[in-house]
């Protein structure tokens, strides 16, 4: 068993993430598109209220509801987990998803479920939910782990994304952007000159130093004009 092409999903999800629509049913189409793309036999996303500690927010199946909600209201499992610790949790056999959390593992592997996966729904460093992925067997030919988070990722800008921006905060975020890319642009000209590179090699110059020194782009790109606008020490 085999995954789809994501790029339907894709397509959806970007469609859903610029244009008025109604975020449960989104959702609904999101994780169904999920569960269709990682060849999953179901899956379910849990988020933290307020309110109410962890709570279902969606499913594909009426088992994975069930599932999600003994985890919100037992506190243990794989969701659980991710939400708690901001981390991939996964467990490949029955006996591992058993011994690893005794309770709910029973009921997952009663459900029909061998292999699950949960991904934490980051933003800015806050988890805010977790995707869990169930399979009764593994499949293969599908990165799990990379388009798992990914899925996590989006459905986290879905519910987070603001109903509506004025014309001036539109207007400062395209500011911040192209400041951005001016930045960027000066210091591959800084590169180029100094290393004498061509500008398409100081760009992955740039991008080569970004990644050395676990920087973004943009504050690489500023060190390095930082760092040519100082005057030259005099010997």
């Amino acid at each position: 068993m085999t995954g789809s092409n994501p790029s339907r999903a894709l397509a959806r999800a970007a469609s859903a993430l610029v244009g008025e629509s109604d975020l449960t049913h989104v959702l609904a189409d999101l994780v169904a598109d999920a569960a269709e793309v990682l060849a999953a036999d179901a899956i379910g996303v849990l988020v933290t209220s307020p309110d109410h500690g962890l709570e279902v927010l969606s499913a594909t199946s009426h088992k994975a509801h069930d599932l999600e909600l003994y985890q919100a209201q037992s506190g243990s499992g794989p969701c659980v987990d991710a939400v708690a610790h901001g981390a991939l949790v996964s467990e490949s056999s029955a006996d591992a998803i058993i011994g690893h959390w005794p309770d709910v593992g029973h009921e997952i592997v009663a459900a029909g479920y061998t292999s699950v996966h949960a991904f934490p729904m980051d933003w800015h460093g806050t988890t805010l939910g977790g995707l869990n992925v169930f399979h009764s067997t593994v499949p293969q030919g599908v990165d799990i782990p990379l388009l798992g988070q990914a899925f996590a990722d989006i459905i986290t800008s879905l519910i987070l994304q603001p109903e509506q921006l004025s014309r001036r905060s539109i207007a400062a975020k395209v500011g911040r952007a192209l400041s951005g890319r001016t930045v960027i642009e000066q210091a591959k000209g800084v590169l180029a000159y100094q290393e004498t590179l061509t500008m398409d090699r100081a760009y992955d110059r740039l991008r080569e130093l970004a990644t050395r020194n676990h920087a973004s782009l943009t504050d690489m790109a500023n060190r390095i004009l930082a760092e040519a606008s100082r005057p030259a020490a005099r010997g």
